[in-house]
């Protein structure tokens, strides 16, 4: 097997970050006319064209998109254990990205960031709301929360608590409708769900028995809950949203719930992670100080 050059690696994964060999060349101070050349010398090292030629956008070929996956990987581990060394092992710094669902970001972070960034000042913290399935195979993240468990197999899943869901709508919505006093007479009715829970014209309701498949008029589907609950509200349909989301709206009388005694299935909230950077010391440090806000709570 051939060697790589470090180079040559992190040009390449920077020019796939920039979208082009030119502003990646400039972010790492490479001659612009060398930059190419490193590029050729790193797919003959790989064996394969990583880079289509000519295309007017900077376009990856299949191989370049399996190879930057790994040499993002790659990468990551060693700047961290560079960075870990050159701080004398204990420091925390550097920058940590953390994706998050919109709801969650605010409901689950807001009131507990402030106190970290504190505590480490030399570590820059980056929020990305609205990436509910943020690919940290390709480096979008360093860590994620997420909805369930669904696509966490190959990942470090810290679970932090059980979200109770419910079933609400407007009374203006449903003063036109009969009663609805069990399952299947919610097939006359528009939902408002996320992306993860229902099709076109189909909603699961996981209850502790089983996951019931619903067949409904239609669905709105949107990973924004704060969304799904202003048009709930505003009469649009039956959304299907945490409880503690919803609450407020509940108990001022702007929303009713749907089939209380349904007994929906908690959704279960965790911070995922890849395995290989369960050492890194910016992560194990925010890990650690979440896990014991949600143990304490």
């Amino acid at each position: 097997m051939k060697d790589f050059s470090l180079s040559d690696v992190r040009l390449f994964t920077k020019a796939a970050q920039l979208g082009g060999l030119t502003p990646a060349a400039d972010v790492l101070n490479v001659p612009k006319a060398s930059a190419s050349r490193q590029l050729q010398r790193l797919e003959a090292t790989v064996g394969h064209l990583l880079l289509h030629r000519g295309s007017a956008r900077f376009a990856l070929t299949e191989e370049g998109r399996e190879f930057l996956v790994a040499a993002q990987h790659v990468l990551t581990i060693l700047d961290d254990v560079m960075l870990n060394l050159s701080s004398g092992g204990g420091a925390v710094n550097g920058r940590l990205r953390i994706a998050v669902p919109h709801y969650y970001g605010r409901e689950l972070l807001m009131s507990h960031l402030p106190a970290f960034m504190t505590a480490y000042p030399q570590l820059e913290v980056v929020v990305e709301t609205g990436k509910d399935r943020a690919d940290l195979f390709r480096d979008e993240a360093d860590l994620a929360i997420r909805r369930g468990r669904e696509g966490c197999d190959e990942l470090v899943a810290r679970h932090l608590k059980h979200e109770p869901l419910t079933l609400c709508a407007a009374p203006a919505y449903l003063a036109p409708f009969p009663r609805i006093e069990s399952l299947s007479d919610l097939a006359s009715h528009f939902f408002l769900t996320t992306d993860a829970e229902g099709r076109k014209r189909e909603i699961n309701l996981a209850t502790a028995e089983k996951i019931h498949r619903v067949r409904v008029e239609s669905v709105f589907q949107s990973d924004d809950l704060e969304l799904i609950l202003q048009l709930a509200m505003s009469g649009r349909g039956i959304a299907l949203v945490p409880v503690s989301l919803a609450r407020a709206q509940i108990e001022s009388g702007l929303l009713v719930p749907v089939l209380p005694s349904l007994n929906l299935k908690p959704q279960e909230i965790n911070l995922v992670y890849l395995p290989s950077r369960r050492n890194s010391p910016k992560i194990k440090t925010f890990v650690d100080y979440v896990l014991s806000i949600f143990k304490s709570s």
